[in-house]
């Protein structure tokens, strides 16, 4: 039995988390702001201040120990300097843009991530990245180095989990939405960056959880290391689309658009589109070192967190996404667009009978091609 910090413990991770440390019998206190009370979360200890400032740390946390700090919210480096030398094992949670050439591609040669995605041998951003897209992914990486070099002076064991897109009930950032409001709404279509033929590694906030107890679990293991994390299971984001959409109770058309010509086929991605076309994370180290496995599949998954959004229209509808959900303008952008595929037609031409096929190859049973007996 272990007396347990989870930092959060209301978002679409935390009552997960929470519940699996109760139920291996562990103390368990959560500390958060205390503005977004989860319903249903099991009766533990909370300490409410803010996770992101330094006095807030203090005043909430003072002179406490804990075998374990789970730090999956707030302001994760200063965190790391507060419960240093109070805990024995800190366990925090990144994501996957700490990987060079996933929020900014161009950083990268070739063009984006290399996939799979490893740990041990794909660069992290630079600690100076500039911004990109909006968004600051030095600081990232800055944190992780902190919590490494801190654990590498004795202040703590450490241990780093990278998430990529999570899915699930309670989610802040609920890509989702913009598929289950278009059925809600009666859309017969949507529009896809490059027909959604992408794919990103995603996991059920559940399956996240799952990776979190498992590091708590195995300590002697865990600490000192970073674990990608991700399900098990890969779809194209064509093929999250229509799994959305059929949990939600509809079909949609899907419309390709160029990632080049602004469209709200960007707002499914969290850099509207900026970032690596794909990004798949190898998560062997997750599975042979702790033992990972999928607790839900992806599909079920998406049940579960398309179940919660219509449970919760009212909400969802006043908070949204980043979607604009203008659809009087979809159709103007659509229409526009099929006029001009049919000018650039005239100038296409060419290839349509220019392209030839490749040459059947000859094998030892002879050409694929239908022979004619003579």
């Amino acid at each position: 039995m272990r007396d347990v910090l989870v930092v959060g413990g209301t978002g679409p991770t935390g009552p997960p988390i929470v519940e699996g440390l109760l139920a291996r019998g562990h103390n368990v206190t959560i500390f958060h702001t205390g503005r977004h009370e989860a319903n249903g979360l099991p009766d533990v200890p909370h300490l409410h201040g803010s996770p992101f400032t330094e006095e807030g740390i203090r005043e909430s946390l003072g002179e406490r120990c804990f075998d374990t700090v789970v730090a999956t919210y707030g302001k994760v480096r200063l965190l790391a300097g507060h419960v240093a030398g109070r805990c024995d094992h800190f366990v925090a949670v990144g994501g996957t843009p700490v990987y060079k050439g996933y929020v900014n591609p161009a950083e990268m040669f070739p063009y984006g991530v290399a996939l799979p995605v490893r740990e041990e041998t794909h660069p992290l951003v630079d600690v100076d990245a500039p911004r990109f897209a909006g968004y600051a992914a030095g600081p990232i990486r800055a944190t992780e180095e902190l919590v490494f070099d801190l654990a590498r002076r004795g202040a703590f064991g450490a241990t780093y989990l990278r998430y990529p897109t999570i899915y699930g009930p309670r989610n802040p950032y609920a890509w989702e939405w913009n598929v289950v409001r278009r059925v809600l709404d009666g859309r017969p279509w949507m529009m896809l960056v490059d027909g959604g033929h992408n794919i990103h590694s995603r996991a059920a906030a559940r399956n996240a959880a799952e990776a979190v107890l498992l590091a708590v679990d195995r300590p002697s293991v865990a600490k000192g290391q970073a674990y990608n994390v991700a399900d098990d299971d890969l779809v194209t984001v064509r093929q999250w689309v229509q799994l959305v959409a059929e949990a939600a109770g509809g079909e949609l058309e899907i419309r390709s658009m160029p990632r080049e010509l602004p469209n709200p086929g960007l707002a499914v991605s969290a850099f509207g589109g900026a970032e690596s076309p794909s990004c798949i994370v190898d998560t062997t180290r997750l599975r042979e070192e702790l033992g990972y496995r999928d607790v839900i599949s992806l599909p079920d998954g998406i049940v579960e967190a398309v179940r919660w959004m219509l449970d919760h229209e009212s909400e969802m509808r006043r908070t949204g996404t980043t979607d604009p959900f203008d659809y009087a303008a979809e159709d103007a952008l659509a229409a526009a667009y099929d006029r001009a595929l049919r000018g650039l037609a005239v100038a296409a031409q060419p290839f349509r009978s220019g392209i030839g096929r490749m040459a059947v190859p000859q094998t030892a049973k002879g050409s694929a091609e239908r022979r004619v007996e003579p």
